[in-house]
């Protein structure tokens, strides 16, 4: 049966017992379960409070997909299985883990020449195909591996609507609360001086404003503009985040703000922020870079390079409302034409299907 079919085994790899990582969801097992049933795919995910023994694994499926990991001995009890009895390794890469920033937790264990570092990429070395969010991100792969274009799938992120199901009510209150989430990897970017200093013109101009951030807590915004910055915390299970944090501060957003510095790190990250709010509505002034160019044409979105193009971009969605309603939904109907996982799913068929066809080749 196994050689009739296309039979996948999706390994989360960053799971815990008492969270769901968000790469994980959206990456790994978000389009396995879209994947389920679809063009005769049979799709497994790996079940974390049940014993899973790889050579059951590999009787059973022609390909494991999972997310990045670092651990030889974890990586070499699986592969070495696969390796023998015929299944191909897909490993996905969400972000640059070459060029992690100073500011991120993880940098310390993933700096230049750490153990980390050289496993992950003996491991990127090894495996038979790669997926990624980006060309450009593509091409960073590239350099740090020996792997050629032809063994790295883009496919970028996409929303399940039904899941991110909440849609936030449009409202013109008089208060306008700016919002950004994000972990605490977003202290440089949220310290951005032309993201600050077009912030702050906003905040002497409009005293009805407020900036919160969710995951993030930055002393120095509070220190310059005390109450009128606020910090809330999301939640580390993405599930969770979904279904109960984000509704929430959805609900109490008029403008999502964005800042990212212009670096290697950052360019290879996705749009995900944008289908995020997209998908509740609410519209939102990007930092310029090229994920967002990406998506972003004025019409469901503001870019923002400079202090100046801040300062104008927020301003511009405080003083029409109106504007700020038909940005919002238009940036939902962008989302609902083009960026579900729903009507992208074949994608991932045919790149699957691509991988059988080459191993019989």
């Amino acid at each position: 049966m196994k050689k009739n079919t296309i039979s996948i085994f999706g390994f989360p790899s960053h799971q815990e017992k008492t969270r769901t990582h968000g790469a994980d969801m959206v990456r790994i097992i978000q389009p396995l379960q879209h994947l389920n049933g679809y063009k005769g795919i049979k799709t497994t995910i790996f079940d974390i409070n049940q014993n899973t023994r790889w050579p059951d694994v590999c009787k059973k499926n022609n390909i494991i997909y999972f997310n990045y990991l670092h651990d030889p001995w974890g990586f070499a009890a699986m592969g070495s299985t696969a390796r023998g009895m015929g299944v191909k390794l897909v490993m996905d890469i969400d972000d640059d883990i070459w060029d992690i920033r100073g500011d991120n937790p993880a940098q310390t264990a993933w700096k230049k020449g750490s153990a980390n570092l050289r496993n992950f990429t003996c491991i990127c070395n090894e495996v038979d195909y790669i997926t990624c969010t980006s060309d450009y991100l593509r091409n960073v792969i590239m350099n740090n591996t020996n792997k050629t274009a032809d063994k790295i799938m883009v496919i970028p992120n996409y929303v399940d609507l039904n899941l991110y199901k909440y849609r936030a009510p449009f409202k013109d209150t008089g208060q306008i609360v700016l919002t950004h989430f994000g972990s605490t990897t977003h202290f440089e970017d949220l310290s951005e001086w032309e993201f600050f200093k077009g912030v702050d013109r906003i905040m002497k101009d409009y005293p009805n404003v407020i900036l919160r951030t969710i995951g993030a807590f930055l002393p120095k915004l509070r220190a310059k503009w005390g109450q009128r910055y606020e910090n809330h915390f999301g939640h580390e299970d993405v599930y969770a985040w979904i279904k109960d944090k984000f509704p929430k501060f959805m609900e109490e957003t008029d403008i999502l703000v964005v800042p990212l510095t212009v670096d290697i790190y950052n360019k290879c990250k996705s749009q995900i922020k944008w289908l995020e709010a997209s998908s509740a509505k609410i519209p939102g002034v990007w930092a310029d870079i090229r994920q967002y160019q990406e998506v972003i044409d004025g019409t469901n979105g503001i870019l923002a390079g400079n202090d100046k193009q801040w300062y104008k971009g927020i301003k511009y969605l405080i003083d029409n409302p109106i504007r700020r309603q038909e940005m919002g939904e238009k940036a939902f109907k962008d989302i609902e034409d083009n960026w579900t996982i729903q009507k992208n799913i074949d994608k991932y068929a045919q790149f699957f299907e691509n991988i059988l066809l080459d191993n019989k080749n």
